[in-house]
């Protein structure tokens, strides 16, 4: 058997199932372990941001009344340039250097938004803030598919209400997975070994763990879940910087 097939289909299906239930996350879980299961930087980059377009596209269309299309475009807008410039740096630095800042983006901003989530709201996001969370987030899809990481900490910071915290991110995700894999395509870092029937294995997991996180998330309250995510990630990202050399 092949067991990183398995296992990094457990750990995609995992993922998609809390970043379903929290409205983000599957970036922070699963880059770091599937680093750890042995697949290559691009490969991970690449399935992440294909999972990531399959699954969100049903959390905007059910979620569709929630979203805030002035927030949304914001943070898509300002992502297109940090796209381009990530898909860049990734064909030009090596990959033990993105393993190493792959793990650490994931343990700071997994400490950031466990802090962020304990402190008081911070009012409504200016124009040029969410410009800027989207920028960060491009360069961080195309380089090492974190690209949650801004935006989700910018509208933790603001207590964004749960739904529409949800249905703006899944904006943004099908955005900048679907121009992140573009961009990767142009600058020729697009895939890995194996990459089109490992996700069709993958695929299904990926849909079922998402489609029962959603359901879960509008159900219950997220913090639970978003806990949980983080302290995984937390515990991936540790792993990741050490094994990263």
């Amino acid at each position: 058997m092949d067991w990183p097939l398995v296992v990094g289909g457990c750990v995609a299906a995992g993922a998609a199932f809390f970043a379903g239930a929290s409205g983000f996350g599957m970036g922070l879980l699963a880059t770091p372990l599937l680093l750890l299961t042995g697949f290559s930087l691009p490969f991970v980059v690449t399935a992440n941001l294909l999972n990531s377009l399959a699954t969100r596209i049903g959390v905007v269309f059910r979620l569709r009344p929630a979203i805030d299309r002035r927030r949304a475009a914001l943070l898509v807008c300002g992502a297109l340039p940090g796209l381009y410039a990530g898909a860049r740096l990734l064909h030009a630095v090596d990959a033990h250097t993105f393993k190493l800042v792959a793990g650490i983006v994931t343990v700071v901003g997994a400490a950031a938004t466990a802090g962020l989530d304990r402190r008081p709201p911070h009012g409504r996001p200016m124009r040029r803030t969410l410009l800027a969370a989207g920028f960060a987030g491009g360069v961080l899809a195309t380089t090492t598919s974190l690209s949650g990481v801004p935006p989700a900490l910018l509208l933790t910071r603001r207590r964004t209400a749960g739904i529409s915290f949800m249905a703006d991110l899944a904006v943004y995700f099908v955005a900048t997975s679907a121009l992140g894999l573009a961009a990767l395509a142009l600058a020729g870092t697009f895939g890995g070994h194996r990459l089109w029937p490992t996700l069709a294995y993958w695929l299904p997991g990926v849909l079922l763990g998402n489609w029962a996180g959603t359901s879960l998330g509008l159900r219950v309250p997220d913090r639970a879940f978003r806990q949980a995510a983080i302290v995984l990630a937390l515990v991936a990202g540790v792993a990741t910087i050490a094994t990263a050399g």
